[in-house]
Formats: C-alpha cells, structure tokens, sequence
C-alpha cells in the first residue's frame, strides 16, 4: 500500500514537474519571459552578439552573392572605388563585365574575379574581361562546361580569346596587367 502511494505521488510530481515546464516553453516562445530567464532569449544573444540595426540599406544583404548591378554580382570596396565579380545572374549567356560602373552616386573599377565566380555560371556561354581586370585569383580553374569562350579586352582595344581548358590563362601570373611603371625623378 505504501509502495503505490509513493508511486502515485512520484507521477503525480513528475506530471506537475512535466506540466511547469511545458508552460516555461510556452511562455518562452511567447516572449513573455524576462529576458534574463529565457533560454530562448539568452541563444539568441549567443547567435547574434551584435545587434542588427533596423535600417536595411546599411548592411550589404547578401556578402557571399553580391549586389547585382546590371547582368553582374559585386562586392564592393567603398573605399579604395573597386569591385570583385562574384558571378552573373541567373540567364546571362554572353556575359560581358565592365570596366567600370556608378553605384549610389559612386564610381566603381572592377579589378578582380571571385575565385568561385564561374563555378555556378551554368548558362554562361562566353564571358567578356575588361582590361581594369587584374586579378583572376584562379576562377578559370573552376570554369564550367558550358563556357566555350573567355575573351581579355585590352586598354589598346584588341582582344586575346582563349578556348577550354583555359590552361594559357590559368597560368598567366596575377595582375594580369600591372599597374604601369613611374619615371622615377632623379
């Protein structure tokens, strides 16, 4: 008799136990919780230690993809004026990338290619350099089977195309056109 009175009176507690803390997670989600006892809350200090302003265009949205400005993804260096190509958009097949570009009243050179920048241009057919290009940082390793044509425009307004595999510019040394020399004064 006394061993079932302890076992209901142990079930009896844990449902009461069960019952608190399910209403605990309740109110949690609900965030009605101080937010010195929420779990919830105490997470998602830990995610994001610093706070998000409430003003989107202050933040870049999208770091890995880029902004997409014309057929092209960027990111910007608001600094030093330059952008990396990260990659086209989705249906580009004869992507030409500028030499340069406005962007929020800012004037833009692009000098580099991601390194993944052609690893998802799936649709992309043949792509177009500009000679502001410096640094391929090995991009034409990833190139897709699709890309059937990579074409450097010079400052001179000549051409250089090279075909798959694109080994002759994947060897070519980083920049691909240095920065020209200055006569130094005596």
């Amino acid at each position: 008799m006394a061993e079932a009175r302890d076992g209901l009176f142990l079930r009896g507690l844990l449902g009461v136990l069960a019952a608190a803390l399910g209403l605990y997670v309740v109110c949690d989600l609900a965030g009605w919780v101080p937010a010195r006892l929420s779990v919830q809350q105490r997470s998602r200090r830990r995610a994001f230690p610093t706070p998000i302003g409430e003003r989107y265009e202050n933040f870049d949205p999208n770091l890995c993809l880029g902004i997409a400005i014309g057929s092209t993804r960027y990111r910007l260096n608001y600094p030093l004026g330059h952008a990396i190509v990260t990659r086209p958009l989705f249906g580009v097949r004869d992507w030409e990338i500028p030499e340069r570009f406005n962007h929020e009243g800012q004037s833009f050179e692009v000098t580099a290619l991601d390194p993944f920048a052609l690893l998802n241009a799936h649709d992309v057919r043949s792509v177009s350099l500009p000679p502001t290009m410096r640094w391929l940082n090995g991009a034409v390793a990833l190139a897709g089977e699709a890309l059937e044509e990579i074409c450097l425009r010079r400052r001179d307004g000549t051409e250089e195309r090279f075909e798959p595999p694109f080994t002759a510019l994947a060897v070519r040394p980083d920049p691909l056109f240095p920065e020209p020399e200055m006569e130094t004064e005596r």
